[in-house]
């Protein structure tokens, strides 16, 4: 693989750690490693896919497999998730594949960006990896990844996931990778805070939610927060109030982030601002997003509602089961929420040593058996459709609102440059929330700051 030379000054300062670093990782992987060794098994999944030739950089393809393959493969799951793929999901999969060994490795979350690319350069990255999402598009462009839409069974995969999970690993006509786990944000109100605006359930519509925050601010609190103007917390409100950050195709921004409806848009939420109908966070004021629905020691919830994933009830639990009320985001003009799409991807990286044997190991993480798994035993929101609506799932009363709200979600832009893409547009939405500039002219020069990173400039 060759490293651009944007990489360059980053590799001459992490490679002097890349001993150490590939030391304690090869150390983990021998902590962790599971499975049992037998014969061959043939690849499943169907001749889905887009027809392409698959780009597998392996000569050894075209020879038979030996008779036990170990299969390196990166993770930054939790220790709970951790416990559930070593105890019940590599057990499964070796009754499937028992010449296939997956060694798995967790890998801290700190600095882990950074850590892959010295495995990249270092050329000792593993078969396959759970990725976060918005990475993909940068290491595909550095040659790092292999496309997957050639391998037999992408198109069964893309066919049976939401489309916004899949789009994450789209960059430059191909895919990189598939969806293991998602998330995203809905609606959280306050029960009490909902009745005391005079409603009995959460408003269907931005109309309806703008009359409830009206009440609210008359009682000294209030009923919109949003958690910030960054690229996570505001795309939810922008989008459902009819304004976009690209074209499809993710390859312009002029004439889409600055269109008359994305500059209404927020010129809609400007308005909610000066009215003071917006809680602090808007501007990273206090109290918190969590604090201030739930009431902070020694004081009264002043918000009424805020926007946020699905953590939210899987770290306070049952404690918030009878005070808070999960709903889908509020509609906008054209009736729909449209929320953010967060989550991990399985990727394959380029110079595998056991691509195909990855494969079917992504294969497996994706079927509706495993998928359905991992929900149950760890919170996991499937990108498996059938898995995330199983009947088996509601119990889990807060989850039907995320899968819901999933199916008109939208990706992140998928770029190599998405961290600087998102800082132009956290700095054009400041700027306007901030008052210094107006909505058009804070667009205008973000759309024009994006074209260029879109085009490689």
């Amino acid at each position: 693989m060759n490293v651009s030379p944007k990489w360059t000054a980053k590799l001459l300062i992490i490679m002097l750690l890349a001993t150490a670093f590939m030391a304690a990782c090869s150390q983990q992987g021998s902590e962790s490693q599971t499975g049992t060794k037998g014969s061959n098994t043939e690849s499943a999944g169907g001749a889905g896919g887009t027809g392409t030739t698959p780009n597998k950089d392996k000569e050894e393809s075209a020879n038979p497999p030996a008779a036990s393959v170990t299969v390196e493969f990166w993770h930054a799951f939790g220790e709970g998730e951790e416990e559930v793929l070593l105890q019940d999901v590599l057990p499964k999969f070796h009754d499937q594949h028992p010449n296939i060994t997956i060694k798995p490795t967790r890998m801290p979350t700190e600095n882990l960006e950074q850590q892959v690319i010295t495995a990249v350069a270092g050329k000792v990255a593993p078969d396959i990896m759970r990725m976060d999402n918005t990475w993909i598009a940068k290491f595909a462009k550095e040659g790092a990844l292999q496309p997957v839409d050639g391998y037999p069974g992408f198109g069964d995969i893309k066919a049976a996931s939401f489309d916004a999970p899949v789009s994450t690993s789209y960059y430059n006509g191909q895919y990189y990778g598939i969806p293991l786990d998602t998330n995203t944000k809905i609606a959280i109100y306050s029960k009490e805070l909902l009745q005391e605006a005079g409603a009995s359930e959460p408003p269907a519509t931005m109309d309806e939610l703008v009359d409830l925050a009206r009440k609210m601010k008359e009682k000294g609190k209030f009923g919109i927060t949003i958690g910030g103007v960054d690229a996570w917390n505001m795309p939810p409100w922008f989008w459902s109030l009819g304004g976009r950050i690209t074209n499809d195709e993710y390859t312009e921004a002029s004439g889409y982030l600055n269109s008359p409806e994305s500059v209404k848009a927020l010129e809609t939420m400007l308005s909610w601002h000066e009215e003071g109908l917006l809680a602090p966070p808007i501007l990273a004021g206090q109290p918190g997003t969590w604090e201030g629905l739930r009431g902070e020691e020694g004081m009264a919830a002043s918000y009424m509602m805020i926007n946020e994933g699905p953590w939210f009830f899987g770290i306070l639990g049952d404690s918030v089961k009878d005070t808070m009320i999960p709903a889908k985001m509020p509609g906008g003009p054209d009736g729909k929420s449209h929320s953010v799409i967060g989550g991990q991807n399985l990727v394959l990286f380029k110079g595998a040593k056991h691509a195909d044997e990855a494969w079917q190991f992504a294969q497996f993480m994706s079927t509706e058996e495993i998928q359905l798994l991992m929900a149950l035993k760890t919170g996991a929101i499937p990108t498996n459709v059938k898995a995330a609506k199983s009947e088996e799932l509601n119990d889990v009363y807060y989850l039907k609102y995320y899968v819901e709200e999933l199916e008109t979600a939208l990706a992140r832009t998928p770029s190599a440059e998405w961290d600087r893409i998102s800082q132009a547009f956290q700095d054009a939405f400041e700027s306007a929330f901030r008052g210094q500039a107006t909505a058009k002219d804070a667009l205008d020069k973000a759309a024009a700051e994006i074209d260029s990173l879109l085009k490689g400039k």
